[in-house]
């Protein structure tokens, strides 16, 4: 008996978070989706009259739902960004031939959308790009400078679909004191200010060339030069205003960089 109880509360679980994060449709559109809603008419000499409502079956929905072409057999509706989920709204169309008209209401509930992002680092640790350059400040003091690193990261959106073609989000990426760095974009992704946009719905490749402008000598500490790279997106938001709906929108990963740590040389 209580494994058929959790195996229930399982399912019951389940279709809960697919009602939540369902994928945007014609009856379930997330705020800012563009759906097309269509008839067949009784037959070409009819006129077309297609409207919205929200909450009940007479008040407009004016802004809400945007009607493409109100007089067509197909026609294109869009959502406003700015819609509460679970809201009720209703298509209606109407169609007149010699005075005499019919009318079909469409039920239309508005749905969270499914659009978030992930951010994943290419690896975990890395190595710098080249070896130590060993330098002499004068014949009794070695200089050693480490150079760069290329390091890189994946932001991936799940949950657009075709009426949310492109997103943008917010980018930095933390390093220590002593390192710089210098980002370079996929061929879908521009930066402007601390802002990545998206032209697609294609994952962006962030590739990051960190160098350590750090001098160090024998007198330093013998893992002074390995460090941590995180990067962090947020604010997250498709090209037609619908924001990136997980917890917080705040992601980060981090790749950590490090040499051997070999200690200075000993002698007798």
């Amino acid at each position: 008996m209580k494994k058929l109880v959790f195996l229930f509360a399982a399912v019951v679980l389940t279709a809960i978070n697919v009602n939540v994060f369902a994928q945007s449709t014609g009856t379930t559109p997330a705020p800012g989706a563009k759906h097309n809603y269509s008839v067949t008419p009784g037959n070409g000499g009819n006129t077309l009259l297609w409207t919205v409502t929200k909450g009940n079956l007479t008040t407009p929905a004016g802004a809400d739902a945007v009607i493409s072409n109100n007089a067509a057999a197909a026609t294109d509706i869009t959502w406003a960004a700015s819609l509460t989920p679970g809201d009720w709204y209703y298509v209606h169309i109407v169609e007149t031939e010699a005075g005499c008209s019919n009318e079909k209401v469409l039920p239309v509930q508005i749905t969270l959308s499914p659009f978030f992002l992930t951010l994943a680092a290419a690896n975990a640790t890395d190595c710098y790009d080249n070896a130590v350059v060993v330098s002499l400040a004068d014949p009794s003091t070695p200089n050693y400078d480490h150079g760069n690193t290329t390091i890189e990261f994946t932001v991936t959106p799940t949950g657009l679909s075709a009426s949310y073609t492109g997103y943008s989000f917010d980018l930095s990426l933390a390093v220590p004191a002593g390192f710089t760095s210098t980002p370079v974009f996929s061929a879908n992704a521009s930066l402007a200010g601390s802002t990545v946009t998206v032209t697609d719905n294609a994952p962006v490749t962030i590739t990051y060339t960190v160098d350590n402008t750090n001098v160090y000598t024998n007198a330093s500490a013998a893992n002074a030069q390995n460090y941590t790279a995180t990067a962090t997106i947020s604010g997250g938001v498709a090209i037609n205003g619908v924001s990136d709906n997980n917890t917080d929108g705040t992601y980060t990963g981090a790749t950590a960089v490090s040499r051997p740590n070999t200690s200075g040389i000993s002698t007798n």
